[in-house]
Parts: structure tokens; sequence; C-alpha cells
């Protein structure tokens, strides 16, 4: 728990933001009806109709805009540094590519951790 003045924080806020230049201000404009849209059309149009993925894959990474949230940008305090800088955090536990984002961990981690393993080495 930290104790500070939003003033602050929002200043460090706007200079975080303008220094990354990572992160845009969406206000009230939503742009996740088009992304869900354009993603469900690409599964279906590309991948599922050729036959690239399974039915049962197509339901699985298919969007629900109404399960889907975009990705929410907050910050933690760090109150242990000098000035109490910020640590920005991305919230997207209902992004709409965590779908995606988990199948493709599946198929590849197995083939990650045994190239991992081959290339470890252990100094005794």
């Amino acid at each position: 728990f930290h104790y500070g003045k939003i003033e602050d924080y929002r200043k460090k806020l706007k200079a975080y933001l303008e220094k990354s230049q990572a992160y845009q201000c969406l206000g009230k404009v939503d742009p996740l009806p088009d992304v869900s849209q354009r993603t469900n059309k690409y599964f279906f149009l590309d991948l599922r109709l050729p036959k690239c993925i399974t039915q049962k894959q197509y339901e699985l990474l298919s969007i629900k805009p109404d399960e889907a949230e975009l990705a929410h940008l907050c910050y933690l305090s760090k109150a242990h540094k000098p000035g109490t800088p910020l640590r920005p955090i991305i919230s997207g536990v209902k992004h709409p590519t965590i779908k995606i984002s988990k199948f493709l961990d599946d198929l590849l981690r197995p083939l990650f951790d045994k190239m991992a393993q081959e290339t470890s080495y252990f100094w005794l």
C-alpha cells in the first residue's frame, strides 16, 4: 500500500505514455467487435474451411465478444525506489487472443521444453 497524491501519479502516467510510445488511449472507441469479427473470419475462411484446424479447435479459438475484454493498462507504484516510479502492468486475462496464446503455448511447449533441456548445461 502506498499513499501519494493523485496529481503526481497522473503526471508520471502521462510522462510514461509519452516516453514509451507503446500505448494508445482509446477513450470511448471500442475496437473489440471489429477485432473479434476479423479474427473469427480468418479462423473460418483461412483455417477451418481448408481443414487446417478441426471444428473443435475452431470453436475453442473463436472469440466470443460477450466473453472477451480489451487488455487494461494499470500501474503499481515502486514505493521502495526514490521518486516512487510506476511499473506498468497489462491485465489481459480476458483479452480476445488469450485462447490463441494458450493454444500455441500448449502446442509449442513440449518442443520448447525438449530443446531447452538439450541445450542446458550444469557446471558443478
